[in-house]
């Protein structure tokens, strides 16, 4: 029977995003893989691993492959050139978050537009007042990015109002509704993201794994990642054990590396934590470390952020983690304004999710997001614009 434990509810107080890893674990169907990673997912032990495990480990083999882009339908935007852009970030000290936005203004300069990149600096109030004031500067058009439209409705509806498109990026699942007032959102599938994040700790063979999976409930994409964790670990085991603790974005510097000690040291069996995005992981991961070696703890993240692949290339307590191309998606947030400017219908983004361990990352740039994903979009989305 999956059993959970849950924290008391929080209220929202601020939004941002952001970690990742690599290392090894003895599974307890057999022992680790030689080459560190899940025992079903190397072949090592497989016989004594479920199809639970096996079927996990077919996920992540797939998963592991470097995407490739699909293009949607031209859309002619050369005549764009000259329009003035603002890029609201929910905060620019998330290093993911501020190289979504980089990608943005990158694509917007290649159309010949002017493109105003502004910190949110994590404030709800502070977003609003940034919609309100491009609005007033009668901008061509808006993006945000982790900034989340539905907690600042009156400020985009004004901004609608006055004929300026706004296109939300990664604040929720792409599958998710629109809220009342954009034109598009540009993301992931959060759901598919949690569970590929649960499939490595499944393929480790280990059906009787207690797991800690330390969520978000400030947004609406993390709230989503958590439901695929939990609804993975159901399908494929249902032995395990998960405890769910909700933390804050505020809060991540001053207590999440204390809170994480406490609740290990609560329950010595939970051996693995699944942070929900890499920013968590940056405190979780040296809390880790500071409790001995003698930890057998391993972490599994989300969003590629490069000082988290670092970990996860040298099997340092972060073993594996998925992640999304950080520039592709500027580049498709300002595709999708474009498509609003032009008057043409929304699109499928189609941001792709890899997985990351130690095998894939060798001969990798951790630092760019084109290394790592794949850098053929650009040459695409020139030729879709008409500029190629």
């Amino acid at each position: 029977m999956l059993r959970e434990k849950r924290s008391r509810d929080r209220r929202p107080v601020a939004l941002g995003l952001a970690v990742l890893a690599s290392g090894l674990f003895t599974a307890a169907c057999g022992g680790p893989s030689a080459s560190g990673g899940p025992a079903a997912q190397t072949g090592t032990a497989t016989t004594k691993c479920s199809g639970g495990a096996l079927q996990a480990a077919a996920k992540l083999k797939a998963a592991k492959t470097l995407p490739q882009f699909k293009p949607n339908a031209p859309v002619n935007l050369t005549g764009l050139k000259g329009k003035n852009i603002t890029i609201i970030t929910s905060t620019e000290s998330v290093p993911f978050v501020a190289a979504i936005a980089a990608g943005a203004a990158q694509a917007a300069n290649a159309l010949g537009m002017h493109a105003t990149v502004v910190d949110g600096k994590g404030s709800v109030a502070q977003w609003s007042q940034l919609v309100q004031q491009a609005t007033a500067q009668h901008v061509a058009g808006i993006i945000t990015v982790g900034a989340s439209p539905a907690e600042m409705k009156p400020a985009v509806s004004a901004a609608t109002s006055a004929g300026i498109p706004v296109v939300d990026t990664l604040t929720a699942d792409q599958g998710s509704p629109l809220v009342a007032g954009t034109f598009a959102h540009v993301s992931i599938s959060f759901y598919n993201s949690g569970r590929l994040q649960a499939d490595y700790v499944i393929a480790s063979c280990q059906a009787d794994a207690h797991v800690l999976i330390l969520g978000d409930n400030e947004f609406p994409g993390e709230v989503t990642r958590v439901q695929g964790m939990k609804a993975e670990f159901a399908r494929l085991c249902p032995a395990c054990k998960l405890t769910i603790q909700d933390t804050q974005v505020a809060n991540l510097s001053t207590t999440l590396a204390s809170e994480t000690q406490t609740l290990l040291r609560r329950d010595p069996s939970i051996t693995w934590v699944l942070p929900t995005y890499d920013a968590q992981a940056t405190y979780i991961v040296p809390a880790i470390k500071q409790m001995g070696p003698e930890s057998q703890v391993k972490v599994v993240g989300s969003d590629a952020v490069p000082s988290q692949l670092a970990l996860v290339a040298g099997h340092d307590v972060q073993v594996a983690d998925v992640g999304e191309p950080t520039t592709q998606s500027g580049w498709a947030a300002v595709d999708m304004l474009g498509r609003a400017l032009t008057r043409n219908k929304p699109v499928d983004p189609d941001i792709p999710l890899r997985m990351f361990t130690v095998g894939n990352l060798v001969g990798l740039n951790f630092n760019s997001s084109d290394s790592l994903f794949g850098s053929n979009y650009r040459a695409q989305y020139l030729k879709l614009w008409g500029l190629r």
